[in-house]
């Protein structure tokens, strides 16, 4: 049987991260694996002869990654607390590309990874981050599936 010890978890601070994090956590413990939790902050240097902003792309840049940081580790820690040992990690690039650098430069075992309802355009003309990974990474992937319309609660 395969051992798990090393569990990517990709959070990409949707409203699915939270059930994302629970599943990790769950995983987690059953097989005393340890995480690491990582976000993607696109780099906006691939789009800096289409995208026009009052700040510099750099000090944007550093803005987004800095608020990733912060978000990030307030998730883990409301989410995973000191319920499992972790490790919380910002990379600035293509979600897919450096999701599977850190798979293998980690050793991972496991990928947890959100899923999206393919009701976006885009995801239908070009899949989704989560359907690519599926497809491309070396290492079992755990998909979490969004909840169906019946399934979400209207508040009003």
């Amino acid at each position: 049987m395969a051992t798990i010890r090393r569990i990517l978890v990709a959070i990409d601070f949707s409203d699915l991260s939270p059930v994302v994090m629970d599943y990790a956590r769950t995983l987690a413990t059953a097989l005393q694996a340890r995480l690491l939790v990582v976000h993607i902050v696109y780099d906006l240097s691939y789009f800096t002869p289409t995208y026009v902003t009052d700040a510099p792309l750099p000090e944007l840049q550093r803005r987004l990654e800095a608020e990733a940081h912060e978000h990030l580790e307030e998730l883990c820690q409301s989410e995973l607390g000191d319920a499992v040992p972790y490790e919380a990690l910002v990379v600035t690039g293509r979600p897919v590309a450096e999701i599977n650098r850190l798979v293998r430069e980690h050793a991972i075992d496991c990928l947890v990874i959100g899923a999206h309802s393919a009701d976006k355009p885009e995801h239908q003309l070009f899949g989704c981050t989560a359907e690519r990974l599926f497809h491309q990474t070396y290492c079992p992937v755990f998909m979490v599936p969004p909840p169906r319309a019946s399934e979400i609660v209207t508040q009003g």
